[in-house]
Protein backbone atom coordinates (compact mmCIF):
# COMPACT_ATOMS: atom_id res chain seq x y z
CA UNK A 1 0.00 0.00 0.00
CA UNK A 2 2.91 2.55 0.77
CA UNK A 3 4.43 1.77 -2.61
CA UNK A 4 1.06 2.56 -4.07
CA UNK A 5 0.91 5.79 -2.21
CA UNK A 6 4.22 6.68 -2.93
CA UNK A 7 3.42 6.28 -6.87
CA UNK A 8 0.01 7.87 -6.96
CA UNK A 9 2.08 11.17 -4.82
CA UNK A 10 3.99 11.06 -7.81
CA UNK A 11 1.84 11.08 -10.56
CA UNK A 12 0.05 13.92 -8.65
CA UNK A 13 -3.25 12.03 -7.85
CA UNK A 14 -3.17 11.47 -4.17
CA UNK A 15 -1.89 14.25 -1.50
CA UNK A 16 0.07 12.39 1.30
CA UNK A 17 -0.40 13.86 4.66
CA UNK A 18 2.73 14.34 6.81
CA UNK A 19 2.37 10.84 8.68
CA UNK A 20 1.59 9.30 5.19
CA UNK A 21 4.99 11.24 3.83
CA UNK A 22 7.10 9.76 6.91
CA UNK A 23 5.69 6.24 6.46
CA UNK A 24 6.47 6.43 2.66
CA UNK A 25 10.21 5.11 2.26
CA UNK A 26 12.53 7.22 0.07
CA UNK A 27 12.26 5.71 -3.77
CA UNK A 28 15.41 4.43 -4.51
CA UNK A 29 17.65 6.61 -7.12
CA UNK A 30 16.96 5.98 -10.29
CA UNK A 31 20.10 4.56 -12.26
CA UNK A 32 21.45 7.32 -14.61
CA UNK A 33 21.58 7.26 -18.00
CA UNK A 34 24.54 8.12 -20.03
CA UNK A 35 24.09 11.23 -22.15
CA UNK A 36 24.06 9.95 -25.80
CA UNK A 37 26.26 11.82 -28.66
CA UNK A 38 24.44 13.83 -30.71
CA UNK A 39 24.42 13.17 -34.36
CA UNK A 40 26.99 16.05 -35.23
CA UNK A 41 29.39 14.89 -32.25
CA UNK A 42 29.10 10.94 -33.71
CA UNK A 43 29.57 12.62 -37.82
CA UNK A 44 32.85 14.67 -35.99
CA UNK A 45 34.31 11.37 -34.83
CA UNK A 46 33.88 9.33 -38.35
CA UNK A 47 35.79 12.28 -39.98
CA UNK A 48 38.02 12.49 -37.87
CA UNK A 49 39.02 9.17 -39.03
CA UNK A 50 39.28 9.72 -42.51
CA UNK A 51 42.99 10.73 -43.43
CA UNK A 52 43.36 14.62 -44.56
CA UNK A 53 43.54 15.49 -48.01
CA UNK A 54 46.91 17.19 -47.28
CA UNK A 55 48.38 13.81 -46.59
CA UNK A 56 47.91 12.64 -50.23
CA UNK A 57 51.20 13.64 -52.49
CA UNK A 58 50.38 15.82 -55.13
CA UNK A 59 49.09 14.21 -58.32
CA UNK A 60 50.43 17.41 -60.26
CA UNK A 61 54.21 16.79 -59.33
CA UNK A 62 53.35 13.18 -60.38
CA UNK A 63 52.06 13.59 -63.86
CA UNK A 64 53.25 17.31 -64.66
CA UNK A 65 54.07 17.86 -68.11
CA UNK A 66 57.77 17.74 -68.88
CA UNK A 67 58.93 21.08 -69.89
CA UNK A 68 60.63 20.91 -73.53
CA UNK A 69 64.43 22.31 -73.65
CA UNK A 70 65.44 23.70 -77.20
CA UNK A 71 68.46 22.20 -78.74
CA UNK A 72 70.56 24.50 -78.02
CA UNK A 73 70.24 24.04 -74.24
CA UNK A 74 70.43 20.76 -74.65
CA UNK A 75 73.95 20.71 -76.99
CA UNK A 76 75.12 23.33 -73.44
CA UNK A 77 73.58 21.33 -70.76
CA UNK A 78 75.97 18.04 -72.72
CA UNK A 79 78.81 20.82 -73.30
CA UNK A 80 78.74 20.38 -77.50
CA UNK A 81 81.52 22.38 -78.29
CA UNK A 82 80.97 25.07 -80.99
CA UNK A 83 82.19 23.94 -84.30
CA UNK A 84 83.24 25.39 -87.27
CA UNK A 85 80.81 24.39 -89.37
CA UNK A 86 77.95 23.40 -87.85
CA UNK A 87 76.09 20.57 -88.63
CA UNK A 88 72.49 22.58 -88.65
CA UNK A 89 74.76 24.47 -91.79
CA UNK A 90 75.18 21.43 -93.48
CA UNK A 91 71.62 20.67 -93.42
CA UNK A 92 70.38 23.94 -94.84
CA UNK A 93 72.83 23.38 -97.79
CA UNK A 94 71.70 19.58 -97.91
CA UNK A 95 67.94 21.13 -97.89
CA UNK A 96 68.91 23.45 -100.85
CA UNK A 97 70.33 20.78 -102.76
CA UNK A 98 67.44 18.25 -102.56
CA UNK A 99 66.65 18.13 -106.60
CA UNK A 100 70.03 16.76 -106.77
CA UNK A 101 70.02 12.58 -106.48
CA UNK A 102 72.04 11.66 -103.21
CA UNK A 103 75.28 10.78 -105.38
CA UNK A 104 75.17 13.68 -106.97
CA UNK A 105 74.46 15.88 -103.67
CA UNK A 106 77.32 14.38 -101.83
CA UNK A 107 79.63 15.16 -104.78
CA UNK A 108 78.93 18.35 -104.47
CA UNK A 109 79.42 19.02 -100.48
CA UNK A 110 82.45 17.08 -101.26
CA UNK A 111 83.23 19.62 -103.88
CA UNK A 112 82.71 22.79 -102.21
CA UNK A 113 84.26 21.17 -99.35
CA UNK A 114 87.90 21.42 -101.04
CA UNK A 115 87.25 24.84 -102.62
CA UNK A 116 86.38 26.01 -99.29
CA UNK A 117 89.98 26.49 -96.53
CA UNK A 118 87.26 27.71 -93.98
CA UNK A 119 85.70 24.49 -92.82
CA UNK A 120 85.58 20.80 -93.38
CA UNK A 121 83.59 18.23 -94.02
CA UNK A 122 85.11 15.86 -90.83
CA UNK A 123 84.25 19.04 -88.72
CA UNK A 124 80.46 18.87 -89.59
CA UNK A 125 80.43 15.15 -88.35
CA UNK A 126 82.28 15.55 -85.41
CA UNK A 127 79.64 17.91 -84.53
CA UNK A 128 77.15 16.28 -85.72
CA UNK A 129 77.88 13.50 -83.75
CA UNK A 130 78.18 14.92 -80.46
CA UNK A 131 75.07 16.50 -80.85
CA UNK A 132 73.56 13.06 -81.61
CA UNK A 133 75.03 11.87 -78.57
CA UNK A 134 73.63 14.55 -76.41
CA UNK A 135 70.42 13.84 -77.44
CA UNK A 136 70.39 10.19 -76.76
CA UNK A 137 71.45 11.09 -73.57
CA UNK A 138 68.85 13.69 -73.21
CA UNK A 139 66.35 10.71 -74.19
CA UNK A 140 67.49 8.70 -71.85
CA UNK A 141 66.99 11.06 -69.05
CA UNK A 142 63.20 11.69 -70.11
CA UNK A 143 63.08 8.03 -70.27
CA UNK A 144 64.15 7.72 -66.83
CA UNK A 145 62.21 10.41 -65.49
CA UNK A 146 58.97 9.39 -67.05
CA UNK A 147 59.79 5.74 -65.68
CA UNK A 148 59.94 7.70 -62.54
CA UNK A 149 56.90 9.71 -62.63
CA UNK A 150 54.60 6.54 -63.53
CA UNK A 151 56.11 4.49 -60.37
CA UNK A 152 55.16 7.68 -58.16
CA UNK A 153 52.07 7.98 -59.86
CA UNK A 154 51.10 3.85 -59.09
CA UNK A 155 52.32 4.25 -56.17
CA UNK A 156 49.96 7.51 -55.25
CA UNK A 157 46.95 5.53 -56.75
CA UNK A 158 47.76 2.46 -54.31
CA UNK A 159 47.38 5.00 -51.84
CA UNK A 160 44.54 7.09 -52.85
CA UNK A 161 43.02 3.36 -52.72
CA UNK A 162 44.24 2.27 -49.41
CA UNK A 163 42.90 5.65 -47.89
CA UNK A 164 39.39 5.09 -49.45
CA UNK A 165 39.51 1.90 -48.04
CA UNK A 166 40.45 3.12 -44.61
CA UNK A 167 37.62 5.63 -45.14
CA UNK A 168 35.21 3.14 -45.88
CA UNK A 169 36.19 0.95 -43.39
CA UNK A 170 36.24 3.95 -40.60
CA UNK A 171 32.50 5.33 -42.25
CA UNK A 172 31.06 1.54 -41.98
CA UNK A 173 32.01 1.16 -38.62
CA UNK A 174 30.82 4.80 -37.16
CA UNK A 175 27.36 3.21 -39.13
CA UNK A 176 27.51 0.14 -37.28
CA UNK A 177 28.53 1.85 -33.75
CA UNK A 178 25.41 4.59 -34.56
CA UNK A 179 23.28 1.80 -35.79
CA UNK A 180 23.63 -0.34 -32.35
CA UNK A 181 23.11 3.04 -30.35
CA UNK A 182 19.82 3.66 -31.72
CA UNK A 183 18.93 -0.24 -31.26
CA UNK A 184 20.03 0.77 -27.20
CA UNK A 185 17.64 4.05 -27.16
CA UNK A 186 14.72 2.16 -29.45
CA UNK A 187 15.39 -0.47 -26.13
CA UNK A 188 15.58 2.05 -23.59
CA UNK A 189 12.38 4.11 -24.75
CA UNK A 190 10.35 0.92 -25.49
CA UNK A 191 11.20 0.34 -21.71
CA UNK A 192 10.77 3.66 -20.50
CA UNK A 193 7.43 3.59 -21.88
CA UNK A 194 6.16 0.51 -20.68
CA UNK A 195 7.06 1.66 -17.01
CA UNK A 196 5.17 4.57 -17.42
CA UNK A 197 2.28 2.55 -19.05
CA UNK A 198 2.08 0.18 -15.96
CA UNK A 199 2.43 3.24 -13.86
CA UNK A 200 -0.74 4.75 -15.52
CA UNK A 201 -2.43 1.53 -15.17
CA UNK A 202 -1.19 0.97 -11.04
CA UNK A 203 -2.66 4.69 -10.69
CA UNK A 204 -6.04 4.02 -12.36
CA UNK A 205 -6.55 0.62 -10.45
CA UNK A 206 -5.49 2.44 -7.51
CA UNK A 207 -7.56 5.59 -7.46
CA UNK A 208 -10.80 3.14 -8.81
CA UNK A 209 -10.41 1.15 -5.97
CA UNK A 210 -10.21 4.29 -3.46
CA UNK A 211 -13.11 5.87 -5.17
CA UNK A 212 -15.11 2.44 -4.16
CA UNK A 213 -14.04 2.33 -0.88
CA UNK A 214 -14.97 6.49 -0.48
CA UNK A 215 -18.40 5.66 -2.20
CA UNK A 216 -19.19 2.81 0.33
CA UNK A 217 -18.14 5.04 2.85
CA UNK A 218 -20.22 7.14 1.96
CA UNK A 219 -23.52 5.24 1.05
CA UNK A 220 -22.57 3.44 4.97
CA UNK A 221 -22.49 7.33 6.48
CA UNK A 222 -26.00 8.15 4.50
CA UNK A 223 -27.40 5.81 6.79
CA UNK A 224 -27.39 8.05 9.52
CA UNK A 225 -29.29 11.71 7.99
CA UNK A 226 -31.60 9.15 6.11
CA UNK A 227 -32.91 7.70 9.30
CA UNK A 228 -32.09 10.51 11.38
CA UNK A 229 -32.99 13.74 9.30
CA UNK A 230 -36.19 15.65 10.53
CA UNK A 231 -38.79 15.22 7.56
CA UNK A 232 -39.05 18.13 5.42
CA UNK A 233 -41.78 20.35 6.22
CA UNK A 234 -45.57 19.95 4.02
CA UNK A 235 -44.74 16.11 3.70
Amino acid sequence: MKGILNLLAKAKLVELSDDERLAVPASPAEPEVAPVAPAAQAAAVATAALPAESELPSLAEACGEVAGLSFADIFAAAAVPPSPYPAEKLLRLLDGLRAMDAVTRRAAVLAMDAADDNWQIDDCLRDAELKIAALEEHKSRLAAQMESRERQSAEIVDQIRLTLDEATAAIRQQISELEQLREREVTRAAQETTSVEAGLRAARESVARETRRIDGEIERLREIPNSFRPPAAGH
